[in-house]
Parts: C-alpha cells; structure tokens; sequence
C-alpha cells in the first residue's frame, strides 16, 4: 500500500514532467515553426505557416486549461 505522502509526491512530480514536457513541445514549435526555410531547421522544405503555428499552440494552451479546471472543479 502506498502513502498519501509518497502518493502526493508522485503526483507533483507527474505533473512537473508535464508542464516541462509542454515547455519543450512549445519551444520546439517556436524554433521550428516560425524560422525561415532552412536557416535554423537545417532543412531544406518550405516550413509551416507562423499563423498556422500560433493557431495550433492556442489550441493546445486551451485544451490543457479545460483539463486544469475540470481537475479544480472536480475536486
């Protein structure tokens, strides 16, 4: 059987790889989506459309706020 104490513990460090997981994702789009075509990719296709990538990040930002206020909600 587990603690609270050590359930608790785990569930920050859950939601700490998250959040950091979700920086990284962000700072990727940001370097990759917006750079211009071969320049700080290194590749060699035209990359997406900044506009597209900007649609997509609000996307997800407000995706993850509804999952965070059905958690506070709910509890």
């Amino acid at each position: 059987m587990m603690s609270e104490t050590l359930f608790v513990g785990m569930l920050a460090l859950f939601w700490t790889a998250e959040f950091v997981f979700g920086l990284v994702v962000v700072y990727w789009f940001v370097r990759q989506g917006f750079a211009d075509e071969g320049t700080t990719s290194g590749t060699d296709f035209p990359l997406e459309d900044p506009r597209l990538t900007k649609q997509s990040l609000a996307i997800w930002g407000l995706f993850f706020l509804g999952i965070a206020l059905m958690i506070v909600i709910g509890a």
